[in-house]
């Protein structure tokens, strides 16, 4: 197989004595690499690359242009870094590089500059060229919401502009499910919250749909395109609701993009605890979920927001991958999945190939390998394939 160039790199540059900018690349780090998603070891996060120094070709080590097809280079800068000459020297370079690989189209290159420090409006042609992310003067509590919010759905609205060859892509659907019982308050305020990505557009209910048309159609048809996600509010109601259950099912049945490519719409769930007793709803069980409190302690609709576009940056990842490893495929019987596999997703995709399922013999998917006993847990979902298919990751095809 040839050699793979990824999808996307990011890279978090500062000066090594700026410690808000080391705590802030730190915290983005965790992000982009899904280190805060507790108990999961199969994560399959995004490369992730820290540049805390210079030499005399510039930042060191240098970025690897050639070695993804799209850069994006996250640059931390306060008064340390414009005060330093050599330093200051460097981001004037980078600012240059970034600009000349944009007009050359040689490679996709995305520089977010982030201003520290009033001394940022100082750096010339960085300033001048590149809209930065101000944090200057925000409470240290407000700085990583902003970043993280700006550089995800910049990073996502590169990316989707790439594979679509435009660089203004068309709106991402955002489903709204939710049980109108004990679930509207929340799905409200996600609806708010959603209304602040550009790049997205809520479903909510009924009301958002012309007089007469279905409410299927349209998840359907996203979901077919690829432009659907999907957040799910779980509360009490949720579970016993028909039309929630057949939402959560839509939203998470394997479609098959190209042939051997199959993918999931990104899916989030927010889950209010109360007071009655309820049941799981299966075909949730294998997404993220955080709780949620009206105080704002936990799941505050910012953060969940933020989280289903990094969702739909990972989805647009793995399908990138995904259609390399097919390019070169190891043989007949290997088919490609952009979600980490469970119980109920491996079911529903035995279920859509049908016959074909008994000349499966790997399913490859994105992460880094899972523990012994989450394979002992999807052995009874893969027999019913066949008796020799197995599981394998991205990384151990390439």
């Amino acid at each position: 197989m040839k050699s793979l160039v990824a999808p996307i790199s990011i890279y978090l540059a500062h000066h090594p004595d700026c410690t808000d900018a080391e705590r802030l690349a730190s915290q983005l780090f965790s992000w982009f690499r899904l280190g805060d998603l507790a108990g999961e070891s199969a994560a399959a996060g995004l490369p992730v690359f820290f540049r805390r120094n210079i030499s005399a070709a510039g930042i060191d080590p240098s970025i690897d242009w050639e070695s993804a097809e799209l850069n994006v280079i996250i640059l931390m800068v306060d008064h340390r870094a414009v005060l330093d000459a050599e330093w200051r020297k460097a981001m004037i370079e980078l600012a240059d590089e970034v600009r000349a690989r944009q007009e050359l189209m040689s490679c996709r290159a995305l520089l977010i500059p982030v201003a520290l420090h009033e001394s940022f409006y100082q750096t010339g042609p960085l300033y001048e060229n590149f809209n930065p992310v101000r944090l200057i003067q925000l409470p240290d509590k407000d700085m990583l919401p902003v970043l993280r919010r700006a550089s995800t759905e910049a990073s996502a609205r590169a990316l989707r502009g790439m594979a679509l060859g435009t660089d203004s892509p068309p709106p991402l659907n955002v489903f709204l499910s939710h049980a109108k019982a004990d679930g509207t308050h929340i799905a409200k305020k996600l609806r708010d919250g959603v209304k602040n990505f550009g790049q997205l557009v809520a479903w909510y209910d009924a009301n958002d749909l012309p007089y007469g048309s279905s409410w299927q159609s349209p998840m359907e048809t996203a979901a077919k395109n690829g432009t659907a996600s999907m957040v799910a509010t779980v509360t009490d109601a949720y579970p016993t609701r028909p039309w929630c259950r057949k939402e959560a099912r839509l939203a998470r049945t394997p479609v098959e993009l190209k042939p051997g490519l199959w993918t999931v719409q990104p899916v989030l769930a927010v889950h209010e605890p109360q007071k009655n007793w309820v049941r799981e709803v299966p075909m949730l069980n294998g997404v993220p979920r955080i709780g949620w409190h009206d105080n704002g302690m936990h799941g505050d609709t910012a953060h969940v927001v933020d989280r289903l576009v990094l969702e739909i940056l990972l989805t647009q990842t793995h399908q990138r991958i995904a259609e390399n490893i097919l390019e070169n495929p190891e043989g007949d019987g290997v088919i490609c999945i952009t979600w980490v596999p469970d119980t109920w997703t491996l079911i529903e995709l035995r279920e859509m190939l049908g016959a074909q399922s008994a000349n499966v013999r790997k399913i490859v998917y994105p992460g880094h390998g899972l523990r012994t006993v989450e394979r002992a847990e999807l052995t009874s979902a893969l027999s019913a394939f066949n008796d020799s298919v197995e599981l394998r990751t991205f990384e151990e095809v390439l």
